[in-house]
């Protein structure tokens, strides 16, 4: 027989140490800051145009991702392209926490985001999809 559903408990994680990820968890920011990063990062103030280039080449058509797909990392950044046009950027997450930066190259669009999520499935991606539909939409 089934009963009612479980109630969800959310736990206060506040206190994890965040360092447990290592370099990943170790830097305390929000979006503004990751804006402003990007937005630095993509007009060449941060690195000589031949890094920042590196950041933008994926690597050779036969590295594959782990599902078999064509690699989407480039030396610091992944891609997507969604409704034909491509964003650059990263993501993270961890317990807790989730964000993106993400923009064309040229910055003419450009999207900083970070929720909490309360549990850890499917929703943390969904979220990052709507919000990249939205802003890849003609």
């Amino acid at each position: 027989m089934w009963g009612p559903p479980c109630p969800v408990r959310l736990l206060d994680i506040t206190e994890f140490d965040q360092s447990a990820a290592w370099g990943g968890g170790e830097m305390i920011s929000h979006t503004g800051d990751l804006d402003r990063f990007l937005t630095a990062l993509f007009s060449g103030e941060l690195l000589p145009s031949h890094e920042l280039e590196r950041m933008f080449t994926l690597p050779p058509g036969e590295v594959r991702m782990v599902d078999g797909s064509p690699a989407r990392y480039a030396a610091g950044l992944q891609t997507v392209t969604m409704n034909g046009i491509t964003l650059w950027g990263k993501t993270g997450e961890r317990y807790g926490y989730c964000s993106a930066m993400l923009a064309t190259r040229d910055q003419q669009r450009r999207a900083v985001f970070s929720f909490n999520p309360t549990r850890r499935d499917a929703t943390q991606a969904q979220v990052s999809q709507r919000i990249g539909e939205a802003l890849t939409k003609a």
